[in-house]
């Protein structure tokens, strides 16, 4: 159960609107559970991001719940700790990864007709305007990808079921079969577009992440519900 300070400080790091929606998971066992494990998992190993740091939840308060336009689902934050925040996005300008770098390629062939951009790896741009740019972990540890992943199955769980019931129009980004997976059994609203591709790691982005045009796509599903497109 949360105490009074804990309460405060979720609120803080979430952000009141999703705090409020998300608070029955911080007050059942299985939140208990993850608190006391990330305390131990921070005794033996650099956890990122740090236990002090403002980069927890980020990408939900700069992305309320009644601002999201579009959801984009990562797995775990970069474990080299240059994670800023946002699932796919860097905080380093002269090193991006691949997968984002694979990412900005589609964008300009999708949404600039192939023009070249000189794009910011830092994506709250992109967060600001409404696209929740979620992992389903938060933490990870150092140099040990999808090491926290089971933590956060119930968070990640409580946090799509409450998107899975928006009624406003909503578009679901799913890139690979990890984040396809999240989804599997649930019934979106027909006020929800669900689009889906291949995961855009150097591994498999040959085979349909390139060409699949979700940029525009969601972009022409904003317009026809009278939404402000994202600036991509």
């Amino acid at each position: 159960m949360l105490n009074q300070k804990l309460k405060d400080k979720f609120e803080f790091l979430l952000g009141k609107e999703w705090f409020d929606l998300l608070e029955p998971y911080f007050q059942s066992r299985d939140f208990d559970y993850l608190y006391t494990e990330l305390f131990r998992e921070r005794k033996s190993y650099t956890i990122y991001p740090d236990k002090d740091s403002d980069l927890l939840f980020k990408a939900f308060r700069t992305t309320p719940f009644s601002k999201v336009k579009i959801i984009v689902l990562g797995q775990d934050p970069y474990h080299d700790d240059s994670y800023d925040g946002f699932a796919f996005s860097n905080t380093e300008r002269l090193r991006l990864s691949p997968s984002l770098q694979n990412i900005f390629k589609e964008v300009e062939s999708d949404a600039y007709d192939g023009f070249k951009l000189v794009q910011d790896p830092e994506l709250i741009r992109w967060a600001e305007q409404g696209v929740l740019l979620i992992n389903t972990a938060h933490t990870v540890r150092k140099g040990e990808p999808a090491s926290h992943l089971r933590l956060w199955t119930m968070f990640t769980a409580r946090v799509l079921h409450v998107l899975a019931e928006r009624r406003n129009p909503t578009v679901w980004m799913l890139w690979g079969a990890k984040a396809k997976g999240h989804l599997a059994g649930r019934t979106l609203p027909e006020s929800h577009l669900k689009l889906t591709a291949p995961h855009p790691s150097p591994f498999s982005a040959h085979t349909g992440f390139y060409g699949c045009k979700h940029f525009t796509k969601a972009n022409e599903f904003l317009l026809n519900n009278n939404i402000e497109p994202i600036s991509w």
